[in-house]
């Protein structure tokens, strides 16, 4: 295939392809690997607490839940607690000229 011949829309549309086909592999392929998971799970009678336990994350401590602090304007099912990274909608929220005190719940 000849790219140079393309326009730049052209170009654009068949990147937006690449990119979908790309993302469709990629589940068929992690899809494939959890059922490879799985039968050798099942066929060594492995628990899924054996499996987490060989990630190797130790050092992660149970902490309990914590109560969201921030509610969406829009959308009432949506909260954060604060912690951790800023969700899509409280970002939204922020460039568009709002404080975080104005959703806090």
């Amino acid at each position: 295939m000849e790219l140079e011949h393309l326009s730049l829309s052209e170009l654009q549309v068949f990147r937006a392809r690449v990119d979908q086909e790309i993302e469709k592999r990629r589940m068929q392929v992690r899809k494939e690997g959890l059922e490879k998971i799985k039968s050798i799970a099942a066929e060594y009678g492995l628990s899924a607490d054996e499996l987490k336990s060989l990630s190797g994350n130790k050092a992660v401590s149970k902490r309990g839940s914590v109560a969201p602090k921030y509610r969406d304007p829009k959308d009432s099912e949506n909260t954060w607690t604060g912690r951790g990274r800023k969700p899509k909608w409280v970002e939204a929220f922020l460039n568009s000229g709002g404080q975080l005190e104005q959703i806090a719940i």
